[in-house]
């Protein structure tokens, strides 16, 4: 194989494998706001160019974190490339694009603050991709057990 070649192929896989190509900055800038901004997706993902592949993203989640320091805290002790969850849960701005957005740079999305644990991948010390949230409350967590208990009790109230 050609070094022209295994350079194209190399490349090809840097764009398919995100978390080994992406980089803290590059991280930082498609997922860290501060604490207590109110953002709107609309706005930042246009002003830090988040698109993927020449299209919009279809979906983007911003960590409530000055300056990511809780988030590059869980990667302090991370060297090979590890998925790992947070501890504690994040504030989160979930923007999901709308299905009659138009393309970029004018692309348009639904939005929703959230509070949940955070799962990211990790590489020398850093995190370099987010992978997801779950969200944290009682909502969540307690309902379905909740119901279990609730629902077999209603019908004696009322009797």
């Amino acid at each position: 194989m050609s070094p022209a070649s295994l350079l194209t192929l190399g490349i090809l896989i840097c764009f398919s494998a995100t978390s080994q190509c992406q980089d803290l900055n590059s991280f930082l800038k498609k997922h860290i706001v501060q604490d207590n901004d109110s953002i709107v997706c609309d706005e930042i993902i246009k002003a830090r160019n988040i698109i993927l592949n020449n299209n919009c993203k279809s979906k983007n989640t911003f960590i409530h974190d000055t300056d990511g320091h809780r988030v590059k805290a869980m990667c302090a002790n991370i060297t090979k490339s590890t998925k790992v969850a947070s501890d504690i849960p994040f504030n989160l701005t979930d923007c999901i694009l709308k299905s009659e957005s138009l393309p970029p740079p004018n692309c348009a999305y639904n939005q929703k603050n959230e509070k949940g644990k955070i799962y990211i991948t990790c590489e020398n010390h850093y995190p370099v991709h987010f992978d997801k949230f779950l969200l944290s409350g009682f909502g969540v967590s307690w309902t379905p057990a909740i119901l279990m208990v609730v629902i077999p009790i209603l019908p004696s109230l009322f009797l």
